[in-house]
């Protein structure tokens, strides 16, 4: 017995001494064997460790996570080259290992042609000209959700969670948007909540399995609880289905669900993980970007006046509809809504593996490496952004476009693997941000904190409480 735990403790050592030596060229915290740094508690606040690490260690350092260490990047630079090649560093064993369980082999953990092809087929569906066709349902929709949960919910003049409203108003115009389905209807509000439920609960633990490189084994019970999740939304995958084909002879709708279906007739599990992905990457974010944004304004009533100034400066009411030559004048808002995604990176992390070994500042980052991206900590990088916790929309007065790789700024990711849905994104989030400020004043829960968790979403675990007074 004493014999084999010698053993044991030997081949734990060498694995270690082997590490170690691999990057030698690499500063990062203490690691111990096996936990590497989690033996530190201030690692389960994983944004903030790496963001202490930053300011120890510099730029591109190790994290240890068990046995092996991730190289951490913050560097802008290096981070534009690692999202850019694809060849050299790609999506791997976190995505095919631990995202394929709930996305299979959708756009976000697919790789090579097979990416590449089903971008090219769900592409033209993201466009900015594309997304301007359904201007008029997002607003509809956004009315008809403050109507219902706000105003005649009874969420007026008292403190609420916000999330829920967030989430469900988020379902219910991705549901239109990509698959014809009415999340509005009596028979489908059950069935948006649950999916929003079941969503928000595996991006928790996806999230923490692959920060942590906890293994995705079966007899693990969060696992379980994943698959579980996946069995549910794919018997309501299953329906939709039935339900289009039984129309599609008289009513074809080209949209995503359409395309899938003409594109892979004889392949169920191809589409299933392409809708699969597609309906939770596709309302979450943007859920989540309302309740942070809610929550910002709340606490800063002079960005919600400068909004309606802008608003009604061009003539604008709450009701009417926002084509994109309208938001495109909305200078300031927009502003608004970069200044919420700087602060609260919806997606907090990226990560990547090396294919091959790969030099870098004087480095050798080796093959089969895991690396690092934490979005959340370089938009607020004290050397890249001034004064860098302060809620300043003003910053992006002079900065265009979704992203600024400059500054590290990539809210959307970067290249080729970046969000393919940011033309949406940021059509919703305008709109609901107009609907909202237009309508109502908002005002925080005094003491109140989000308690923020990082999955594969950037979650707060105990919801976001303002309060809403009518204009």
């Amino acid at each position: 017995m004493y014999s084999t735990f010698l053993c044991i403790l030997g081949a734990v050592s060498c694995i270690h001494s082997y590490y170690l030596y691999k990057y030698r060229h690499f500063k990062g915290a203490f690691a111990l064997p096996l936990v590497g740094n989690l033996y530190d508690l201030k690692t389960l606040y994983i944004i903030h460790y790496i963001h202490s690490c930053v300011r120890t260690y510099g730029s591109i350092f190790l994290f240890w996570v068990g046995y092996k260490p991730m190289v951490v990047i913050c560097d802008p630079i290096v981070v534009r080259k690692v999202l850019t090649d694809t060849k050299t560093f790609v999506k791997g064993p976190d995505y095919t290992d631990k995202f394929s369980v709930v996305f299979g082999q959708g756009l976000v953990t697919s790789n090579g042609k097979k990416h590449k092809e089903d971008r090219t087929c769900l592409g033209r569906f993201f466009t900015k000209t594309h997304v301007s066709q359904y201007h008029k349902m997002i607003c509809d929709t956004t009315d008809k959700m403050i109507d219902e949960e706000l105003v005649n919910g009874n969420g007026l003049g008292k403190v609420i969670d916000i999330q829920t409203f967030f989430h469900i108003l988020s379902l219910r115009i991705f549901g239109m948007f990509s698959m014809g389905v009415d999340y509005s209807l009596p028979e489908n509000i059950h069935m948006a909540k649950r999916i929003n439920d079941g969503v928000k609960k595996g991006s928790a633990i996806i999230g923490k399995h692959i920060i942590f490189q906890i293994p995705m084994f079966a007899f693990i019970s969060s696992v379980r609880q994943v698959k579980q999740i996946v069995r549910f939304v794919d018997k309501h995958i299953s329906h939709v289905i039935q339900c289009r084909t039984n129309t599609i002879r008289t009513a074809y709708r080209d949209d995503l669900l359409g395309a899938l279906l003409e594109k892979y007739d004889n392949d169920d599990d191809a589409i299933y993980d392409h809708i699969r992905t597609a309906l939770a990457a596709g309302h979450d974010t943007t859920a989540f970007f309302g309740c942070y944004m809610a929550y910002l304004l709340a606490k800063h009533p002079e960005v919600q006046v400068n909004i309606r100034r802008e608003v009604e400066k061009h003539g604008f009411h709450s009701r009417m509809t926002l084509e994109e030559e309208h938001l495109s004048k909305l200078t300031y808002c927009r502003c608004v809504l970069q200044e919420v995604l700087r602060l609260y990176t919806i997606i907090p992390f990226v990560n990547r593996t090396s294919t091959k070994d790969y030099a870098i500042e004087g480095k050798v980052i080796p093959a089969n490496s895991t690396i690092l991206v934490p979005l959340s900590v370089m938009n607020r990088s004290e050397t890249i952004w001034e004064n860098p916790n302060a809620f300043r929309p003003e910053r992006f007065m002079h900065i265009q476009g979704h992203n600024n790789a400059q500054k590290g700024y990539l809210p959307f990711g970067y290249g080729t693997r970046s969000c393919i849905g940011a033309n949406l994104a940021m059509a919703e989030g305008m709109i609901m941000m107009v609907k909202l400020v237009s309508r109502f004043r908002l005002y925080p829960d005094v003491g109140f904190k989000p308690s923020i968790i990082a999955g594969i979403s950037l979650i707060s675990k105990n919801g976001i409480r303002v309060r809403l007074e009518k204009m």
